[in-house]
């Protein structure tokens, strides 16, 4: 119970410190290391094996990847876990159907310092259009009405 209590008072003053936020343009560090094309709308979802939600939003993201055009939306998974075995057996165990990148060095989510897991970034023409943080009941019916607004 300590360990929860630190790691939630890191993440809340990390909070306050985001390093991206809606209108804010990713470094280009980033847009190479994930190679995003400009027009194309980037669906970025922080996750960990060890995250309950995320364990419930994944499939229903991995479902929707199924739908989507590929020539103007992409899913990037990015698990987060610090033994990457840990996030490749979990990404296994869920039969995810995207990319997904392992960021056991924390090069990537350190960067967007979410406020914790799942966090969802979504980003065109290297430009933050949306941040959702946490759990959404039925996550793939939310990330369809975004990308109406966001894809146009």
């Amino acid at each position: 119970m300590k360990i929860y209590k630190i790691i939630s008072a890191l993440l809340l003053v990390s909070s306050l410190n985001a390093q991206y936020n809606v209108n804010d343009k990713i470094s280009d560090d980033i847009v190479n290391k994930l190679q995003l094309e400009k027009e194309k709308v980037y669906i970025l979802d922080f996750f960990a094996s060890w995250c309950i939600s995320c364990k419930l939003e994944l499939p229903l993201i991995s479902k929707l990847n199924n739908t989507l055009d590929n020539t103007k939306y992409k899913i990037i998974g990015i698990n987060v876990d610090e033994n990457k075995n840990d996030g490749k057996n979990f990404v296994n165990d869920l039969k995810l159907n995207f990319e997904i990148i392992y960021d056991s060095n924390n090069q990537i989510i350190s960067k967007f310092e979410p406020v914790g897991v799942p966090a969802i970034y979504y980003i065109k023409n290297n430009i933050v259009k949306k941040v959702i943080f946490g759990a959404v009941h039925n996550i793939d019916d939310q990330i369809s009405n975004d990308l109406k607004n966001i894809g146009e």
